[in-house]
């Protein structure tokens, strides 16, 4: 399915993944050279902020994640706690940062529940 944000999703899930665009637009022309010279620049671009790709797809979450239903996104080093809040601010709970090998932030997890606060049982 090729779609823009939930443009073309319908239904509900119980895991939504994503690796969204995360950079901060003004930072990619200060990329490695094989990042900036060779991936197209929208599979980097994150807009000002680097998070304008995790705030559109948390504003659809409730609509999009079954009772119970997990999101996991991958993000940059240093955006965790920047998307930790936003899942919290979308109603998330069991929010999660992962870090990866080298030690760095690079997973945030959570779980839609109906009431905020309330697990599934």
């Amino acid at each position: 399915m090729k779609s823009d944000i939930y443009s073309q999703v319908e239904g509900k899930y119980d895991i939504i993944i994503s690796n969204p665009p995360y950079i901060q637009t003004e930072v990619i022309p200060t990329l490695m050279e094989e990042v900036k010279d060779y991936e197209p620049v929208i599979a980097l671009d994150g807009k000002e902020d680097g998070l304008f790709f995790y705030k559109e797809i948390c504003r659809g979450l409730k609509d999009y994640l079954n009772p119970g239903g997990h999101v996991l996104f991958e993000i940059g080093y240093d955006q965790g706690e920047a998307v930790k809040k936003l899942l919290q601010e979308a109603e998330m709970i069991n929010i999660n940062i992962i870090k990866d090998l080298a030690g760095l932030d690079r997973v945030v997890t959570g779980t839609w529940s109906q009431k905020k606060g309330e697990p599934f049982t």
